[in-house]
């Protein structure tokens, strides 16, 4: 076709040239200008293309899941937030209107707790009171032995005495002997320990009155309980070999003239145990001037006497 094409000459300078027409030259795929690059690509960014999409698309997703299950465990949180404090509100409220109608009960019974430990608080004195005056009488002996028949007892009682030591012979059947009064059973070990050979057989042991009987407790019985206790403590002291302190002897001294003091009922029994702790006061008293342990025996076999006529006004404890 191009043969077929007609030239057109132009006289350029005296010259003829062949007039041609340019045409645009097509590009190549490969040839396409940078900015056209970029605008493409730019323009593939703007509408959300791009060859991972399928991965974008999976995160997305998966922060879908998580987001719901963040917002389910938050929703859940709120709620129980919500019911325990709505509970505890119920709770607080219920509680004061409980222990204010429960005050009015509590304070009364607190009344009646006061009320009940005044009233009974006298009466406890007075109990008190009672078991100070009718404590119990109890004195530590010294037994020589128990005897079924009371003949033995009295030949075996006349042998001690010829030997200087003081006894006294209580109760029937069996019959008992007594060689020794104290205080309290240590001291009376070492008068037990004096006597040697000359007793078969001793045995200490405590013997307790039930002298609750306010008729037969009279104030010079009650004086004379006292001065029995000191009497019978000095003298164990003196036989151990102990000594006594002057405030002691004066102590003694005073006991002794608020029992003399005290007016002595019409009985025999009683009379007996006056007369024999006056007689061992007296033998106490001379034994302080003459220092003689026969003295002291002395005074002891009269604390056994007077032991004997009070075993005759109170029983002894079972």
């Amino acid at each position: 076709m191009d043969k077929h094409r007609q030239e057109i000459t132009v006289r350029i300078n005296g010259r003829e040239s062949p007039f041609t027409m340019d045409k645009p030259k097509q590009l190549d795929k490969a040839e396409i200008p940078e900015n056209r690059i970029d605008e493409n690509a730019n323009r593939v960014e703007s509408s959300g293309l791009s060859p991972s999409l399928p991965s974008i698309n999976k995160k997305r997703n998966k922060s879908n899941i998580w987001n719901a299950r963040a917002k389910s465990a938050v929703i859940s949180i709120v709620i129980a937030i919500m019911v325990g404090t709505s509970f505890g509100f119920i709770v607080l409220n219920m509680i004061p209107k409980q222990k204010t109608h429960s005050l009015p009960v509590e304070e009364a019974g607190l009344s009646a707790s006061i009320e009940t430990e005044t009233s009974t608080q006298p009466e406890a004195n007075r109990v008190n009171e009672n078991e100070s005056v009718s404590s119990p009488f109890t004195i530590s002996v010294i037994q020589a032995g128990v005897f079924s028949d009371a003949k033995a007892a009295a030949d075996y009682a006349k042998q001690l005495k010829s030997s200087s030591i003081p006894v006294v012979t209580v109760g029937d059947q069996p019959v008992a002997l007594l060689i020794g009064v104290g205080q309290d059973k240590e001291t009376l070990r070492k008068v037990s320990q004096q006597y040697g050979g000359e007793v078969r057989s001793t045995y200490i042991k405590s013997l307790s009155f039930d002298n609750t009987d306010s008729g037969k407790r009279t104030s010079v019985i009650e004086a004379g309980e006292t001065l029995y206790m000191h009497m019978a403590a000095v003298s164990t002291v003196l036989l151990g070999k102990s000594d006594v302190k002057a405030d002691v002897w004066k102590e003694l001294e005073n006991d002794y003239k608020q029992f003399a003091a005290k007016p002595i009922p019409n009985d025999k029994n009683v009379k007996r145990y006056v007369s024999a702790i006056k007689d061992a006061y007296l033998a106490l008293v001379a034994y302080k001037t003459n220092q003689q342990e026969e003295l002291l025996r002395k005074t002891q076999q009269e604390l056994l006497e007077a032991l004997r006529s009070y075993m005759t006004i109170f029983p002894l404890r079972s």
